[in-house]
């Protein structure tokens, strides 16, 4: 009488053994099976003592925040809770599970790029800003994470310059990543080139110069930007520039060298063209080719004799009415010797081009170049080769 169902049998120790050295066997195979792409890190993690008490899916995403997340080194300790595509981007983008994009109104496109879009948004507060939002899936394929976190880190260190864009925020979701920068609203350089064929003399020494400085700030931070050109170069309300865009930029100490080949064709110095170790005087290069363009209207062109020796080679300006100083500046930073390039801001702080020319008035943003424009732009709109030569990977 009473329970009827038979009691289960008492089990010796050597098969409670046995169960449980199956088990883990089976165990050890399913792990294997499952986690065989996987770095041998992730395989021999320590897992977390809150999956004691509760699975892991209600582990608190703020308590593991406090404590492994925001550690560099401690991030890559456990496969829990933080998923792969997540952990790959860390800590430079921080995981935010509160929607933070939806506090963003979206007021329209501006650009695309490979990874993604960037939009027009405006806050709560009534501030506008600039969003880009990429996706995770292409900057893997990519192989681009490490190209996307030096991005970041570089424009959140070196955004208080007056002359490069800041990087308020930035955070990750599960399949995007999100970077808000200051909104530009002058438009690009490459626009005002369009319009106006050539730029006042007066108006060119201001650019080169808040240009100059933002280099010369890059390259003592131990940065190397390698893309300077006029499609990443924004004009404010008053006209003065910010760089923005360091997708290319890396950690380069100053002295140092580096071989990657990237940039844009047309604004390469030639030591990347030709293989060669390069280091930050690629960036003067870069800022003569678009002096050029704005003193002239046109490239310069660097096809030499082959005969000639590269100590002896010199660049071929465009045929236009230029004074000497201004011929000067160009020669100078168009030097196919890197060693022998004006590649520093005290340097063209001398040279005649910048006679009796105010460099404070230009750190503290007290000219406006816009004022420099001529009412009416000229008729003839200046005609850009069609070229679409961005190189971004290893060769």
């Amino acid at each position: 009488m009473g329970n009827t169902s038979p009691k289960p049998s008492n089990l010796s120790q050597s098969s409670v053994d046995g169960v449980y050295i199956q088990r883990g066997e089976d165990l050890c195979q399913n792990l294997n099976s499952s986690l065989s792409g996987r770095s041998f890190a992730s395989v021999s993690s320590h897992q977390s003592t809150y999956s004691v008490s509760r699975p892991w899916s209600r582990v608190s995403r703020r308590r593991w925040k406090e404590s492994t997340l925001t550690l560099p080194y401690e991030s890559s300790k456990t496969a829990w809770p933080v998923s792969q595509t997540e952990s790959f981007f860390l800590p430079e983008f921080p995981l935010l599970t509160n929607n933070k994009e939806n506090k963003f109104e979206n007021l329209g496109e501006i650009n695309k790029g490979a990874f993604g879009k960037v939009y027009k948004v405006k806050d709560e507060k009534g501030d506008v800003y600039a969003l880009k939002v990429l996706s995770k899936s292409k900057i893997i394929k990519e192989n681009a994470v490490r190209q996307v976190k030096d991005e970041v880190q570089i424009q959140r260190v070196c955004g208080h310059h007056p002359y490069i864009v800041d990087c308020p925020f930035h955070w990750q979701s599960k399949k995007r990543l999100y970077i808000v920068s200051e909104y530009v609203a002058g438009g690009e350089l490459y626009n005002l080139l369009k319009t106006y064929a050539v730029l006042p003399v007066a108006l060119v020494k201001i650019y080169i110069a808040q240009l100059a400085l933002a280099l010369d700030f890059l390259h003592n931070a131990g940065i190397i930007y390698r893309d300077l050109k006029p499609e990443n170069i924004l004009l404010d309300a008053n006209g003065n520039v910010q760089l923005i865009d360091f997708g290319l930029s890396k950690w380069l100490s100053y002295g140092k060298t580096t071989r990657t080949i990237c940039g844009t064709l047309l604004y390469m110095a030639p030591e990347i063209l030709a293989h060669l170790e390069y280091g930050h005087s690629v960036d003067w290069w870069s800022l003569g080719v678009i002096a050029c363009l704005m003193l002239t209207g046109k490239y310069p062109s660097t096809e030499a004799d082959s005969a000639d020796e590269p100590e002896t080679r010199r660049v071929r300006l465009p045929q236009h009415e230029l004074e000497v100083p201004a011929r000067d500046l160009l020669l100078r930073l168009l030097q196919f010797e890197p060693t022998k390039r004006l590649r520093s801001l005290r340097t063209l702080q001398t040279i005649a081009f910048y006679k009796d020319f105010n460099f404070e008035n230009v750190k503290t943003k007290k000219m406006k170049p816009l004022d420099l424009l001529p009412e009416r732009p000229q008729e003839e709109i200046m005609e850009f080769e069609d070229f679409d030569g961005n190189y971004d990977t290893v060769l």
